[in-house]
């Protein structure tokens, strides 16, 4: 594994993370908007059974925890995955890089900060830290 390609399967958990929000974001929504309806029935009945909006609303909400279930399954397998990776890397300074910068989300200016050290150190060292994974992904 090249260290783009590891920085590649990193930022995979960015992406997952945000793709999470996302899931949770709308369902905060749509629980907004479901408790300011006021109840209206349609006597009509759709496929069988007459629903109404808040009805609907809670049917949405229940797909949507649904699928942010699976999400954060899938992350969480992915996440030890690339932990027990960065787990091997022997210099902690290097493995403490890739826990701030792609499991806790901070940038290298937050992260450069946080060590107490120059940005342009800790970019150096983000480079040795996705060479060491790449190494041992390959391995």
């Amino acid at each position: 594994m090249t260290p783009k390609e590891a920085k590649k399967e990193l930022w995979r958990l960015k992406d997952m993370e945000r793709d999470l929000k996302c899931i949770r974001d709308e369902i905060e929504r749509i629980m907004t908007v479901a408790t300011k309806m006021t109840p209206g029935y349609d006597i009509t009945p759709v496929s069988g059974t007459p629903k109404n909006k808040i009805e609907e609303a809670l049917v949405k909400v229940d797909e949507y925890k649904s699928r942010l279930s699976r999400k954060m399954i899938e992350e969480v397998d992915y996440c030890m995955m690339c932990q027990d990776k960065v787990d091997k890397i022997e210099t902690r300074t290097l493995r403490t890089i890739i826990n701030y910068y792609f499991f806790q989300d901070k940038t290298l200016e937050q992260t450069a900060e946080l060590l107490g050290k120059s940005y342009q150190w800790t970019y150096e060292l983000y480079k040795t830290a996705l060479e060491k994974y790449a190494e041992i992904s390959s391995t």
